[in-house]
């Protein structure tokens, strides 16, 4: 599911003569990047730069965290226990990464996943991990 791709879709199908071209223009970006969102096949898994998203929620009159989420949905930075997180600490995360640009985040994340895979080395070398520990995120589902 590109949830993105579907609100810029819903967007333009709303009202009739609306397009991407009409949104390119009301949005201030290039006529290529709403066709660039338009042709996502699948999940796409690289994240918009914000300030493209901002703009685009300007240009169809949206809150600029609809399109925000939804983009990190895509790119798989959410799930439900972090929408839904009551801890403080991944609270005080999740701001934090709001005001990371893109390449920002893919350092995070990277760094995170080398953090992650340490720890649950260590939890399956403690016998803590069923047998094969975790699946790669980047591999499962296929």
């Amino acid at each position: 599911m590109d949830r993105l791709k579907q609100l810029v879709e819903g967007w333009i199908d709303a009202e009739p003569g609306r397009n991407a071209r009409r949104l390119a223009d009301a949005a201030g970006v290039s006529r290529t990047t709403v066709y660039s969102l338009l042709g996502r096949s699948g999940q796409s898994r690289r994240m918009v730069e914000r300030g493209t998203l901002e703009a685009l929620a300007g240009g169809m009159g949206v809150h600029p965290n609809l399109l925000i989420e939804a983009a990190r949905d895509d790119a798989g930075y959410w799930t439900d226990e972090i929408r839904t997180a009551s801890s403080p600490r991944i609270r005080a995360l999740q701001a934090a990464l709001d005001e990371l640009t893109e390449a920002e985040a893919e350092e995070v994340a990277e760094v995170a996943e080398v953090v992650l895979r340490r720890v649950l080395a260590r939890r399956a070398a403690a016998g803590q991990l069923p047998l094969g520990g975790v699946p790669d995120p980047r591999t499962a589902g296929e």
